[in-house]
């Protein structure tokens, strides 16, 4: 029934039939509930609306109202996201390290004089018996401490490498993930207000059917009823939207009450990899498991130079020069050698290398292990997620909208209670709720198994 045909029903010679007061009642009743209703949902909403001209084109946009890009949100995240800032600083302190790995000691320079009247101070001026002497040495490790030394620098160089990559990863999945769930939500809103916006044609028609004695006073408040969950709804949404846009913002390094568009319209990804595809995928790229596989790279490089240290002694050359008054100067050489095996340091430090090896290797069954779960974790959440996408685009929806319609026009001839109406209605709101949340949680599950994999699957 549209508004012309409750026109016609108000001017039906009944509808000016003498009414009862307490039917009076709860007609005015009825009608405050429903605009304090009103009132109470337009504070959700203070969208600027957009100037649009004969062509519906858009001419201006406020920034709340330009639509969000995934690509350009990923992008901005990289660049600004303080997170994978500090990781990529940390990369480049590792890097400095290398060349200070492979590099010698500081050589040392000493100047000082000899006294050799066998008198703490020389109180009789026998310059002739004060020796000035000026040195240097120079520390240099066992042939092949200072190139194990440098492996060690350059497998954690490349640790930390992969740590920029698997944090980007990370960060990356989050956007997807606040992007989808803001789409979600979105949507969610809109289809909510499409349902208030049917309902409250529906609670009118009772309403007037009411008023004529054609339906009961429980279809008016049953009506009234729905809209206040409805109402409640939106609120609820209004409220998760800030705060998904509060994380999206904190993810790109921007202030948490930036405002945003709403996300761009996609098309559904599709993925056509097999589970044994994935986990090789995986295997290959993850970068937390390449992280540990220089793990054990730099710690078999710290057993070797570990037990040099313990078994071979470093050289410290040095050569001096003597001056003395009145007599030629002098030259002297000496080379000093450390003694690694005669207290425990050394030994327990071989036993420290071999432990943080086996440690590592067991860090990295453990990252393949659930990288493996991962994967297949996410695979069948991503198939049941299209199952359900297929089964209420495909099957549910329409059938509920067939069901609404019939209802509705039941209803209007008198063959079906208000109650049905409201079942149906109920119905279809939930099955289309239901089909975005499933192709929310597909796309979000699809840009886990991005990040647990280690590569993009879709462009």
């Amino acid at each position: 029934m549209n508004c012309h045909d409750t026109i016609k029903v108000a001017e039906d010679p009944m509808y000016n039939m003498d009414r009862i007061p307490l039917k009076i009642f709860v007609l005015v009743s009825i009608q405050l509930v429903s605009q304090a209703i009103t009132i109470a949902q337009e504070k959700y909403d203070n969208m600027a609306k957009k100037q649009t001209n004969s062509k519906n084109i858009v001419i201006e946009m406020t920034v709340a109202e330009a639509p969000l890009d995934l690509k350009l949100l990923i992008q901005e995240a990289k660049e600004n996201n303080p997170e994978i800032v500090a990781a990529q600083k940390r990369l480049n302190a590792s890097k400095a390290r290398i060349p200070q790995a492979k590099s010698l000691d500081d050589p040392s320079v000493r100047a000082g004089s000899y006294d050799m009247s066998n008198h703490p101070f020389n109180i009789n001026g026998q310059t002739e018996m004060l020796q000035q002497r000026y040195s240097l040495s120079q520390k240099i490790p066992f042939p092949g401490k200072l190139r194990l030394r440098g492996e060690v620098a350059t497998e954690e160089f490349h640790m930390t490498e992969k740590d920029l990559l698997a944090k980007m990863q990370e960060i990356t999945a989050l956007v997807k993930s606040a992007f989808y769930e803001l789409y979600y939500i979105n949507n969610a809103i809109d289809i909510t207000e499409e349902n208030r916006a049917l309902l409250r044609k529906f609670a009118k028609i009772a309403e007037t059917k009411y008023s004529v004695g054609k339906a009961t006073q429980r279809d008016a408040l049953a009506a009234q009823v729905e809209l206040s969950t409805l109402a409640n709804n939106l609120i609820v949404l209004t409220k998760e939207r800030e705060s998904v846009i509060a994380r999206l913002n904190i993810l790109l390094n921007r202030p948490t009450q930036t405002p945003l568009g709403k996300p761009r319209p996609f098309e559904k990804h599709t993925l056509n990899l097999t589970l044994k595809e994935l986990e090789d995928l995986a295997r290959e790229n993850r970068p937390e498991l390449k992280r540990f596989d220089h793990a054990i790279k730099r710690n078999e490089a710290n057993v070797k130079l570990s037990k040099r240290d313990y078994y071979y002694a470093d050289f410290e050359p040095m050569i001096e020069y003597m001056q003395e008054d009145r007599r030629p100067d002098t030259w002297a050489s000496a080379i000093t050698i450390n003694v690694p095996w005669l207290w425990p340091k050394n030994r327990s430090k071989v036993t420290e290398s071999k432990e943080d090896l086996s440690a590592a290797k067991s860090d990295y069954r453990f990252i393949s292990n659930k990288t493996l779960f991962e994967v297949k974790d996410l695979l069948v959440k991503i198939q049941s997620s299209e199952s359900t996408i297929n089964l209420y685009k495909t099957g549910v929806i329409p059938q509920a909208e067939q069901s609404l319609k019939a209802a509705r026009i039941g209803y209007e001839a008198d063959r079906v209670d208000f109650l049905t109406v409201i079942d149906s209605q109920r119905i279809l709101l939930n099955s289309r709720l239901l089909y975005y949340r499933a192709l929310t949680d597909f796309e979000q599950n699809l840009a886990n198994l991005e990040r647990a994999v280690g590569m993009q699957l879709i462009e």
